[in-house]
């Protein structure tokens, strides 16, 4: 109960906002809007400010938690891909009104907290488009990976300003199948030898400048785990080694979920991989990443 008046005090902030701008909605206008006194209000969120973070994490949620279903399921990687980019349209069809704050809001926000949100969900959006291309075109890639995500993600986020901007309904499945057949397009003027205009080398400098901070260690290494996971589904393996390894593999990122993760455990479960000659390279760099000797 409690988490559904919460719920409903964020969707008002969204729907008002959207119409004045969230500094020209008032505290009251939100409570009058929700039937609810500013001591209940305030029973929830601290401030204004709170809240104006509560709805940003509110969306990143939902959109993270879609985003993981997806990721769940035993589907082929083009088509795991296809229906991830297929969420944000959806979204948009659905809450519109976020994505006028977020465009209002995201260039012009003074509130630190929330600047930080926003910055972690361009990591996460980057660190998704690095591990689901290498999953779908495989390592081949990597020499020009840095401008397929530099495309991929104008394209899409231009068809989600069109879609807000000229209240078009677009087919979200229609709109990922014609981006991903044009990723197909970028992939094969690179293998006709197109030249990258940011190569594997500028990488990290790409991300740093499109994310204003370069993607964490943590992250990478969810990404990394992420990949050995889906790796070892199809891995001429017994059961019982698949079942052991996954094991390992959930143990890793739970440890990584802390805010300080056990290095000595996590360099002592990480040794149980190496039985696995295809894992060497994701241990080294998990290693790096995290500043830990291999065992």
């Amino acid at each position: 109960m409690k988490e559904d008046k919460r719920q409903e005090i964020i969707e008002s902030a969204i729907r008002l906002s959207a119409e004045n701008g969230f500094f020209n909605t008032s505290v009251q206008g939100i409570v009058d809007d929700c039937g609810i006194s500013k001591g209940a209000f305030y029973h929830y969120f601290s401030s204004k400010e709170a809240l104006h973070v509560a709805i940003f994490q509110y969306y990143f949620e939902q959109m993270d938690d879609s985003l993981k279903a997806i990721d769940q399921a035993n589907l082929p990687p083009r088509e795991k891909m296809k229906q991830q980019l297929c969420v944000p349209f959806e979204q948009l069809n659905k809450q519109r009104a976020f994505f006028i704050v977020y465009l209002r809001e995201q260039n012009f926000s003074i509130n630190k907290e929330l600047h930080d949100v926003m910055e972690q969900a361009r990591k996460d959006i980057l660190t998704w488009y690095y591990r689901r291309l290498r999953e779908t075109y495989g390592e081949k890639i990597i020499p020009y990976i840095a401008d397929i995500i530099l495309l991929t993600e104008g394209m899409r986020n231009a068809y989600l300003a069109t879609m807000l901007f000229h209240n078009l309904d677009l087919n979200a499945n229609r709109v990922a199948e014609f981006l991903l057949n044009r990723m197909d397009d970028i992939v094969q003027a690179f293998e006709n030898n197109e030249e990258p205009i940011i190569h594997t080398s500028n990488l990290d400098h790409l991300l740093s400048e499109h994310t204003f901070s370069s993607i964490n260690p943590k992250s990478q290494v969810d990404a990394l785990l992420k990949d050995m996971a889906t790796r070892l589904k199809d891995m001429p393996l017994s059961e019982e080694q698949k079942h052991g390894l996954v094991h390992v593999i959930d143990f890793l990122q739970s440890e990584l979920k802390k805010p300080e993760p056990d290095k000595y455990a996590f360099q002592g479960m990480l040794a149980n991989l190496k039985e696995i000659k295809a894992f060497d390279a994701y241990r080294e760099k998990i290693a790096k990443l995290l500043k830990l000797q291999l065992l």
